[in-house]
C-alpha cells in the first residue's frame, strides 16, 4: 500500500465521519437524551420578556414593506417588543418605502425606529450599532433578515424558550422558497435535521442569520472582519457556558431565491467565514463545554477544512492513477472526470435535464471547491470589503438567468483550479528536473517572481508577483534597465533557452492559477514598467484585461509568442479583445478555449515557443 492509498483512506474517512458518522451519532445522542427527559416539565413562565429586534438593510426596496408588517403581525405585546432597522448607504427606494410602512406601524403602537446611513459602512457596523442601542433596553436580541418572513407566534416561543436560564441562543426552521434549487433544499433538509439533534442536547452550532435570538448579555461587539456575524455572535455565546437551541414550530421563511452564480459567491464567503470562525473561536474546542466542544468540531471545524481534505483526495487520486496506476484509483478518476464533465455539458449547453443524485452529488462538491477559492482569498485578505447583499436589488429581478460572461467566468475558475492541480500532478517531476538544472549551471535562485498586471475593473487593477524558472542569469536588467527579451537574448541561459522553448519556465505559474492571480488560459500578464509606453502607443492597450485574469498561455501568445518590441505587443491586442468577447456565450468560450490548449500543447511538444 502506498503513502497515497494510506493518505487517501484516513481522509475518506475523516469526509465520511463529518458527512455521516456525525449525524448518525449526534441523532443518536440526542434520542436518549430525549428519553431520559421525556418527563421532565419545561421551567414556568415567570415573565415576559423585552425583544429588541435588529436588521440592517441594504437596497431591500422588494421586500422591506412586507417585512415590516410581518414583524408588526407579530403574537407579542406591543410594549414589550421594538424594532430597530439600520439603513445601511441604500441606493434604491428601500428608505422611502420603510417610511410609509411605519407610519402604518406606530399607528398600531408598534415600535420601530430607523437608523439611516447615507455612506455604506458594512453589516458588522450596523450590527454593532443596533447592538449598542438595543442591549440595554431589552432582555432579548432578536437579530433577522429582511428578506426572511416569521412564523406568526416567533416572538412567545422565543421568549418561552428563554424561560429556560440555561438558553443563550434559540432559532428555528429555516424553510426556503418553493423557486429554490432542488440541490439548495435538500442541503438545508440536511442542516435542519442536524441541527434538530444538536438542539436536543443544548448544542446548535450554527444558527441562520435569517432569525436567531441571543440574551442581550450575550451580545458582544464585533471585529470589523468578522465575515459571518451569525456564527460568531451565536457562538461566543455558547462559549460561556450557555445552550443553543432550536424551536422546530418557529418558522423562517426565506423568500430570495438565489440564482446559482449568487449561491456560487454565498459559497465562497462562507467558506471564507469558516475558515475565519476555526481561527476565531478555539475556545469552542474545550472539553469541559462537553457537546459543544465535540458538535463544532465535527460539525463546523471539518466543515471548515473539508474543502482542503476533498482537494487532497482528489490529488491523492490522480498520484495513485497517473502514478502507481492502481486499478481502483484509475476508476475512481474516470468517475471523478466524467461526474464534472457531465455537470460542465449541462452548464455549457443549459441542459436542464435534472439527474438527482448527481445534481446533489455536484453541488456539495462545486460547494467545496468554491469554499476552498474562499479559504484562499481570505488569507489574501480579500475580505475587507463593506457588507452587500448577494442580490442587489438594483438588478432586474424577472430574470432568473445568469448572463453568459459571469457563467463562463465561473466555470473558468472551476476549470483553473481542477486544471492547475492535475498539471501539478503531471509536471512535478519535470519541474524537479528544470530545478537541478538551474541550480547546476549557472548562480542565482531557481524561481524568478516579477511584479505583474493582473484582472482590472472599474474600481482596480490589481498586481502581483507572477512565478516564473529563471530563465536569465542574475540581474540581467542591472545595466540595460527593463527591456523585452530579443530572439538571440545573450541575457538568456542555454537552460534558460530550452525552457523558453518548450514553455517548462512557464509552470510555476500553476501556483498563480490556484492562488487566483491567473487563468490558465487568458491575455500575457504585462509587466507595469511597460504599461505607461504601451497605452500611449496602442490605444485602449490597459482595457485588454478588463473582467479578465491574465493567463499561462492565450490566444495571442500562442498566434504571436513572446512580445519583442511595441508592435509585437500591438499585433497581439486584436487576439486579447477576441478572446474576451468569446466569454460572452458559454459555448464560444469553451470551442476557443480547447482550441487555445491544443495549440498550446503543439507548441510544447513541437519547441515552437521563444
Amino acid at each position: 500500500m502506498t503513502i497515497f492509498s494510506i493518505v487517501f483512506l484516513v481522509l475518506v474517512f475523516v469526509a465520511i465521519y463529518h458527512h455521516v458518522g456525525y449525524p448518525i451519532m449526534v441523532n443518536l445522542a440526542a434520542k436518549s437524551h430525549k428519553s431520559k427527559h421525556k418527563n421532565s416539565k419545561a421551567a414556568p413562565k415567570t415573565f415576559q420578556p423585552n425583544i429588541g429586534i435588529l436588521m440592517c438593510a441594504y437596497n431591500e426596496q422588494d421586500h422591506i414593506a412586507e417585512k415590516l408588517h410581518n414583524l408588526a403581525s407579530l403574537l407579542y405585546d406591543n410594549d414589550h417588543y421594538s424594532i430597530h432597522v439600520y439603513f445601511d448607504g441604500c441606493t434604491d427606494a428601500t428608505v422611502n418605502r420603510a417610511y410609509e410602512a411605519q407610519r402604518v406601524l406606530l399607528s398600531h403602537g408598534v415600535q420601530c425606529f430607523f437608523h439611516v446611513r447615507e455612506e455604506n459602512k458594512g453589516k458588522v457596523h450596523g450590527l454593532n450599532t443596533l447592538m449598542g442601542l438595543a442591549k440595554f433596553q431589552n432582555d432579548i436580541l432578536l437579530f433577522t433578515d429582511v428578506s426572511a418572513l416569521l412564523s406568526i407566534d416567533a416572538l412567545n416561543k422565543v421568549a418561552d424558550k428563554f424561560s429556560n436560564p440555561k438558553v443563550a441562543i434559540s432559532t428555528g426552521v429555516y424553510t426556503l422558497d418553493d423557486r429554490a434549487p432542488d440541490a439548495q433544499k435538500a442541503y438545508w433538509k440536511y442542516q435542519n435535521q442536524v441541527k434538530l439533534s444538536e438542539s436536543e442536547l443544548g448544542a446548535v452550532i450554527g444558527v441562520p442569520g435569517a432569525m436567531f435570538a441571543m440574551r442581550s448579555t450575550s451580545a458582544i461587539e464585533l471585529d470589523d472582519n468578522t465575515i459571518n456575524d451569525d456564527f460568531i455572535l451565536s457562538m461566543n455565546a455558547l462559549a460561556q457556558g450557555g445552550k443553543a437551541v432550536l424551536d422546530e414550530d418557529v418558522v423562517i421563511y426565506e423568500r430570495e431565491c438565489d440564482l446559482e452564480q449568487e449561491d456560487y459567491k454565498r459559497r465562497i464567503r462562507l467558506g471564507a467565514g469558516n475558515w475565519q470562525q476555526i481561527k476565531s473561536l478555539k475556545q469552542l474546542l474545550k472539553p469541559q463545554l462537553g457537546w459543544t466542544s465535540l458538535n463544532f468540531f465535527s460539525h463546523k471545524v471539518l466543515r471548515g477544512v473539508m474543502p482542503i481534505i476533498l482537494a487532497c483526495i482528489y490529488l491523492c487520486i490522480l498520484f495513485e492513477a497517473a502514478f502507481m496506476k492502481t486499478t481502483w484509483a484509475v476508476f475512481l478518476a474516470i468517475g471523478i472526470l466524467s461526474l464534472h464533465g457531465v455537470e460542465l455539458l449541462k452548464s455549457v449547453f443549459n441542459i436542464k435535464i435534472r439527474v438527482p443524485i448527481l445534481d446533489k452529488v455536484n453541488y456539495i462538491l462545486n460547494s467545496y471547491f468554491l469554499s476552498l477559492y474562499g479559504i484562499i482569498r481570505y488569507e489574501l485578505g480579500y475580505f475587507n470589503a463593506p457588507w452587500r447583499r448577494v442580490r442587489d436589488n438594483n438588478v432586474n429581478r424577472s430574470s432568473c438567468e445568469i448572463s453568459g460572461k459571469s457563467l463562463v467566468k465561473v466555470i473558468k475558475r472551476g476549470c483553473d483550479v481542477i486544471g492547475a492541480l492535475v498539471a501539478i500532478a503531471l509536471v512535478w517531476p519535470i519541474c524537479l528536473f528544470a530545478a537541478i538544472a538551474i541550480k547546476l549551471t549557472s548562480k542565482g535562485p531557481i524561481i524568478f517572481s516579477q511584479l505583474r498586471v493582473g484582472e482590472s475593473s472599474d474600481d482596480f487593477v490589481k498586481l502581483f508577483n507572477v512565478y516564473k524558472f529563471r530563465s536569465m542569469v542574475v540581474d540581467a536588467e542591472l545595466k540595460s534597465g527593463a527591456v523585452w527579451a530579443s530572439k538571440d537574448d545573450p541575457r538568456i541561459t542555454p537552460i534558460g533557452r530550452f525552457m523558453r522553448k518548450t514553455r517548462i519556465d512557464e509552470l510555476p505559474q500553476l501556483i498563480n492559477v490556484l492562488k487566483g492571480d491567473m487563468s490558465l488560459i487568458g491575455p500575457r500578464p504585462e509587466r507595469p514598467v511597460f504599461y505607461a509606453k504601451l497605452e500611449k502607443n496602442i490605444p485602449y492597450f490597459c482595457q485588454r484585461t478588463y473582467g479578465v485574469k491574465p493567463g499561462i498561455s492565450g490566444l495571442a501568445q500562442v498566434m504571436n509568442g513572446y512580445d519583442e518590441s511595441i508592435e509585437d505587443a500591438r499585433s497581439k491586442i486584436g487576439w486579447d479583445y477576441a478572446y474576451s468577447l468569446s466569454m460572452s456565450t458559454p459555448l464560444a468560450w469553451l470551442k476557443l478555449e480547447c482550441s487555445i490548449i491544443v495549440k498550446t500543447l503543439m507548441v510544447v511538444f513541437t519547441g515552437k515557443g521563444q
